[in-house]
């Protein structure tokens, strides 16, 4: 077994597991990588891999394709299997470049690129640390989150302790005052706190901006410069690997208008959902989908409602539903009563799902099918589920698989 890290205060560097069954080629990428500062783990086979996948969290796997025993396509597929590992960014690092069919099979089991030896340490280093930067940013965000939930949860004992000392010694309306002015007091600190939240993810999203940019314009460039000297492999390759940047910049993008939900202040009117929706319908038939899609609106729907955010919720609703509806179909938007109330509702003739998963849909970055079947970052419909509860109103689906998706929703 050959296994080496080095010591490291927990939450300052991220561990980036490198699996090579020739130990040259691991103390190779140690040597490329060392200078990022992270924590480097080694294994020499697939199953040592999945012993330290077991263990430690990881920010990224560089993994060789060819390896004796499991090899790293069939290591990749029981990562992708795993609920805790499934996410984990995975580099194909290989020589056999002129085995084509391997360059696809990684995609197929997830892989995010595809490297051959030998390869430029600056290009490597800098492909590391944009999903090393994207890791950091997750986990910096999921500690603020616990940090202020726990912090909720203490006060909350806090205040009950002290309600029942009070009604113990029938000192009620002294309590009474006592608890309002730290309701307020807290009040304002959870404010302030989610803002700040808030604003650092829009700026670690901002900041990653930098480094992508690079990547983007570096692809674009040697595709427009370098494309007579180019092969159609090499040309098909770039293209790939252009795709992948674009597809992280739209998750950053996502994350960013995500972030400005919760800081835009709300302008309240008498909104024409009908005419958003059609607005929306029309840039929606422009683009390349699998198969015809058909998008049917009931005329003179109203609210009252920020049309800025309903315009982003109609768009990220109706995408969606065109999305994952590759058959084709109609998409309809409509309106129905429920309760003395108006619910609006976006639905399609798509794949449907498990209602059992109804509540991971609202999540972000939570998707119920893989990547390479639907594109897509897994925020949508979590701008969709803020946007609702700034409305005040209520967001739910219903769905069949098979059978479509209905997104319900109200305002107020």
């Amino acid at each position: 077994m050959f296994m080496e890290h080095a010591a490291v205060e927990v939450g300052h560097r991220a561990n980036i597991l490198l699996v090579d069954d020739r130990r040259e080629n691991l103390t190779a990428l140690k040597a490329v990588l060392e200078p990022l500062g992270e924590r480097l783990w080694f294994a020499s086979s697939g199953e040592e891999a999945l012993r330290h996948l077991l263990k430690e969290d990881f920010a990224l796997i560089l993994m060789d394709a060819q390896m004796p025993g499991m090899n790293g396509f069939e290591t990749a597929e029981l990562i992708r299997g795993r609920e805790r590992t499934r996410t984990v960014p995975i580099i194909f690092v290989t020589a056999h470049s002129q085995e084509e069919q391997q360059r696809f099979l990684s995609y197929s089991v997830g892989a995010v690129d595809y490297l051959t030896k030998p390869f430029n340490p600056e290009i490597l280093r800098s492909k590391v640390r944009v999903f090393v930067d994207l890791y950091k940013a997750n986990e910096q965000l999921r500690i603020q989150t616990l940090l202020l939930h726990e912090s909720e949860l203490r006060e909350a004992e806090r205040r009950q302790r002290e309600t029942q000392e009070a009604l113990e010694h029938q000192h009620m309306r002294d309590l009474a005052e006592e608890l309002e002015r730290r309701v307020v007091e807290r009040t304002t600190e959870l404010v302030a706190a989610n803002e700040e939240m808030e604003a650092f993810c829009y700026s670690v999203s901002h900041d990653l901006r930098a480094p992508l940019r690079t990547v983007c314009s570096t692809s674009k460039m040697l595709l427009e410069d370098a494309a007579d000297r180019l092969t159609e492999n090499e040309r098909e390759y770039l293209e790939r690997q252009s795709k992948a940047a674009n597809r992280l910049a739209e998750l950053i993008d996502n994350l960013l208008q995500l972030s400005r939900l919760g800081r835009k202040n709300m302008e309240l009117q008498q909104v024409d959902i009908s005419e958003i929706a059609t607005s929306v319908a029309e840039e929606l038939k422009n683009r390349p989908w699998p198969s015809p899609i058909d998008i049917q609106i009931e005329p003179n729907m109203c609210a009252v409602a920020d049309p800025g955010l309903i315009r982003i919720l109609l768009d990220n609703a109706m995408e969606n539903a065109c999305k994952y509806s590759p058959q084709g179909g109609t998409i309809t938007v409509g309106s129905c009563p429920r309760d003395g109330k108006t619910v609006f509702f976006v639905r399609d003739q798509g794949v449907g799902f498990d209602m059992q998963y109804a509540e991971k849909i609202f999540r972000p970055f939570e998707r119920l099918v893989h990547e390479h079947e639907f594109e897509g970052t897994g925020i949508g419909l979590a701008n969709v589920s803020r946007i609702i509860k700034r409305h005040r109103g209520s967001v739910w689906v219903e769905s069949e698989p098979g059978h479509g998706t209905t997104l319900y929703f109200t305002l107020g």
